[in-house]
């Protein structure tokens, strides 16, 4: 059969996977040049490669693993090497050689990365209105970019409330197509910041109502930013934070109450972060405005119903 994109191809050969069905999996990633329109199969060829070694290391098929790894720096694509999965290749007469061109790509492809950004605009846009914005940030590492992002979080929902709805992309680069916020915050909060600049100059926005959200490490990248007041925030969504958030204080948590920002945590009930635990008690604690959900029957991922959950979200943030 044929599929209409790659994420319904991966939600197929996933679940195959996850089955330990590995020679059908291997079938079908063989034969998803035939099973994808050509557009999708182009630009998400790193993706099916990276899922095609993984059935390589998980087989020992390490010369298969070591032919896709050629094939992957031939097209320019550093593959994320310090991955566990990998170490079956370590004593292989080529990994070392193979390791060292791949070092260098991803060298110069971290040279070359710089923040990008999508801007969703609402079907009625007019210049001489003022309207909301919703930053939406990825996580950190693989399958984190703008596509992926605004796929699981898709921007339809709040462009219909009349907000303008923009997809970062950071210039912290971890392999070929994935990225993250954390690994430097404080580069982060200054490509943000003048990102936003940069949207204050094209678009007509109401700077009393800009809200953040984000997936992971864009989650805890939303709270950052908020926290340090980089920018204006209203209101942060924040979908599965945690890593770094427990150095935050008494002391700057009454800061942003003072500033009236709202904060929504969601996680799902199979992966809860310590840390948002402990984000929860300093907010009652200093009497911080904050909703905590919890999804159920998923862990650290993206609900179904990521839609209604924004807008009952931003709908607490921004209502008095």
């Amino acid at each position: 059969m044929k599929y209409r994109n790659f994420y319904e191809f991966e939600e197929y050969f996933s679940i195959l996977f996850s089955e330990k069905k590995y020679d059908e999996v291997l079938n079908i990633l063989l034969h998803a040049n035939e099973l994808l329109p050509k557009d999708e199969y182009e630009d998400n060829l790193f993706e099916l490669m990276i899922d095609e070694s993984r059935i390589y290391t998980e087989t020992n098929n390490s010369e298969s693993c070591i032919n896709l790894i050629k094939k992957s720096l031939e097209k320019g694509y550093p593959l994320p090497l310090h991955w566990p999965n990998f170490d079956l290749l370590r004593n292989h007469p080529e990994y070392e050689s193979l390791n060292n061109l791949n070092t260098k790509l991803l060298h110069q492809a971290k040279e070359n990365s710089k923040l990008e950004y999508e801007v969703h605009l609402p079907k009625s846009y007019d210049p001489t209105k003022k309207y909301p914005l919703f930053f939406c940030l990825h996580g950190d590492g693989f399958h984190c970019n703008i596509k992926n992002t605004s796929w699981y979080w898709k921007p339809d929902a709040l462009l219909e409330k009349g907000y303008i709805v923009v997809y970062p992309q950071s210039s912290q680069m971890y392999f070929h197509n994935s990225f993250g916020w954390l690994t430097d915050p404080t580069m982060s909060r200054k490509e943000l910041k003048d990102c936003y600049e940069q949207l204050l100059l094209d678009y007509s926005i109401d700077e009393t109502c800009v809200l953040f959200g984000g997936f992971s490490g864009g989650a805890t990248t939303s709270i950052d930013m908020a926290f340090h007041n980089t920018i204006p925030i209203k209101g942060v969504i924040a979908l599965c934070p945690g890593d770094y958030l427990d150095i935050i204080g008494l002391e700057d948590t009454k800061k942003l109450s003072e500033r009236k920002t709202k904060i929504v945590i969601l996680e799902g009930d199979q992966d809860t972060d310590p840390v948002v635990q402990y984000l929860l008690k300093i907010f009652k604690e200093v009497g911080l405005a904050h909703k905590y959900h919890i999804n159920k029957g998923i862990g650290h991922w993206y609900p179904e119903d990521l839609d209604e959950k924004t807008l009952k979200a931003v709908e607490f943030i921004v209502n008095n």
